[in-house]
């Protein structure tokens, strides 16, 4: 009877040694590492609409982790422009609307023995983000030896989004023709669209082509070097992956040489804008035209227009 008793004795030791496999340490003590959340690198907001947002965890003091879970709301995911995916405890993606970004997250300390687990909840207030920053229309400065006279006859202003501005994509917009009006609807546009954020892909083929120069847009005919036309050019400038701002800028024509030894006149019409969300954010329109005068310039125009 004794001998009949230790195969059952045999089980209940052996259940009773067994750990569930689901079984979660215990929380981290007092004193121990603590949950780090970032947003593009910073630990605390706020951050802003239409931007791209890289969202991280991860244990103070370099501690060794594991992560259990993470759960991030506020934010619409989109594919990592390197092509990565994102790893445990990251996520990348947008805030489409104003409001929280809530980051909540459950970590085990594999540095402490036994290990044991830290939890909590981060909030970044999510703030929408400001109209770009739209400089005013640089003009030809005057020549002060002579009333009227302009030193060259090149227009230009810029576009940026700066630190909290929409990031959205930029199109620039652009209709002319050779006649001292504003072109309307009628006339065909060219554009050319500048992503401003990383996700929004790379920047547009902007490489000489034709009789087009580098980052010209419009694109006029040369008379013996002279263009009879507007030339336009949509430039990106600065940043490393995607723009810090956005400059447009023409020059106006200033009439072309005859067989005769006189110079023709090169009247134009112009209809720039800037566009983002298909909505205008800019506009310049002008109807005139630009004469010689040596090397300086002489400008009228029957219409100059900003909406700057």
């Amino acid at each position: 009877m004794t001998r009949a008793r230790w195969p059952g004795l045999v089980v209940v030791l052996a259940l009773a040694l067994c750990v569930p496999a689901g079984a979660q340490a215990a929380d981290c003590p007092p004193g121990s590492p603590t949950l780090v959340v970032t947003v593009n690198g910073k630990t605390s907001g706020p951050v802003y609409t239409t931007r791209d947002l890289l969202v991280r965890t991860r244990l103070s003091g370099g501690a060794l982790y594991t992560v259990n879970s993470f759960n991030v709301t506020g934010l619409r995911p989109v594919p990592h422009p390197d092509g990565d995916e994102a790893g445990p405890g990251e996520a990348y993606g947008i805030a489409d609307s104003p409001g929280t970004l809530a980051v909540t997250a459950n970590l085990t300390n594999e540095d402490a023995d036994p290990g044991c687990t830290v939890s909590g909840t981060v909030n970044f207030e999510i703030k929408a983000a400001t109209a770009p920053i739209v400089s005013n229309l640089r003009k030809p400065p005057k020549f002060k030896g002579h009333r009227g006279w302009l030193w060259d006859s090149k227009y230009w202003f810029w576009v940026k989004p700066g630190p909290t501005g929409d990031v959205r994509p930029i199109t620039v917009q652009v209709r002319a023709i050779k006649r001292a009006r504003v072109p309307g609807p009628g006339v065909p546009a060219k554009s050319i669209t500048f992503p401003m954020r990383p996700s929004d892909g790379p920047r547009p083929d902007q490489d000489p082509h034709g009789n087009c120069s580098s980052e010209e847009l419009i694109c006029p005919r040369h008379i013996r070097t002279w263009p009879d036309g507007a030339s336009l050019y949509a430039s990106p400038m600065g940043g490393s992956e995607v723009p810090a701002f956005v400059k447009v800028w023409w020059q106006l024509p200033r009439g072309v040489p005859t067989l005769h030894y006189s110079v023709r006149k090169t009247p134009v019409g112009l209809d720039v804008k800037v566009l983002q969300g298909g909505a205008p954010i800019a506009r310049v329109r002008m109807a005139g035209r630009c004469d010689m005068e040596g090397q300086f310039s002489k400008c009228r125009f029957k219409k100059l227009s900003t909406a700057l």
